[in-house]
């Protein structure tokens, strides 16, 4: 069976590692791109075997499901004028703009609208992509890339959107990490495998004790007199723990 066509609306980086994740994963559909990016276009069109329409419109009439993968303050230009099939499932990628917010739009109203938040990290099929309500081809084109988890509610959408930012703070922790392991005198190349191989193995290891909870493991280790206790108390009197939930709060809470 022909897996559905799917076209894209927005072509940018999400665009970009979103097609890249596609093609990575094996998944070979057809897939149609905006061409108001055109120097983006261009090279997906180049490297993933997409092809460019000649309007947004065209876009629209071309594909089964539509990737809405524009910025949000760009979305009320870009649905002006384009009339969407009914039914046709339309994927929003748009952090912070609600499935009420998009049938504001005539053009949306008879569309089957679906909202996801696909990490950076699709490109090389790992990291979790949130997504509501649950709808079965939305889940096989991101299933394809990393794993699918269908929220219980849009409102946790708020909730997703701290954890796609934890994606991107991730980065300067383990940057601390290794620049701090360098300072002690480590070669970057050690530093940067300690670090990345201590935080990865972890990883692993509890998630191959998914009866356990991650504090389970943790308290199995951090026990009296040891080293790795010894720095977990250093760890929560300076609020080291807690921060990261506050950042979670400061990007999940609306004002």
């Amino acid at each position: 069976m022909t897996p559905p066509t799917l076209g894209i609306l927005g072509v940018g980086h999400l665009a970009t590692y979103t097609v890249t994740g596609l093609r990575n994963g094996g998944d070979q559909r057809r897939i149609i791109l905006s061409p108001r990016n055109a120097q983006a276009a261009s090279r997906l069109a180049e490297q993933c075997g997409c092809e460019i329409a000649d309007s947004n419109q065209q876009v629209v009439e071309g594909s089964d499901m539509i990737l809405l993968a524009v910025r949000p303050q760009s979305l009320s230009e870009l649905v002006q004028g384009l009339t969407f099939k009914p039914g046709q499932v339309v994927i929003s990628a748009m952090a912070g703009v609600s499935l009420q917010q998009l049938r504001h739009y005539p053009a949306l109203q008879g569309a089957t609208l679906v909202r996801a938040l696909p990490p950076a990290s699709v490109e090389v099929g790992a990291g979790p992509v949130p997504l509501f309500p649950a709808n079965a081809a939305a889940e096989t084109l991101f299933g394809t890339m990393g794993k699918v988890i269908v929220l219980e509610s849009e409102a946790l959408f708020d909730v997703a959107l701290a954890h796609g930012c934890l994606h991107g703070w991730s980065y300067f922790l383990v940057q601390q990490l290794i620049d701090w392991s360098m300072d002690q005198g480590m070669s970057k190349e050690a530093a940067r495998q300690m670090v990345v191989h201590s935080i990865g193995s972890a990883m692993a290891l509890a998630e191959s004790r998914p009866e356990l909870d991650y504090g389970d493991i943790g308290n199995a280790i951090a026990t009296p007199g040891t080293f790795t206790l010894k720095g977990i108390e250093q760890i929560r009197a300076t609020n080291g723990l807690q921060a990261w939930c506050d950042a979670m709060d400061t990007v999940s809470k609306p004002e």
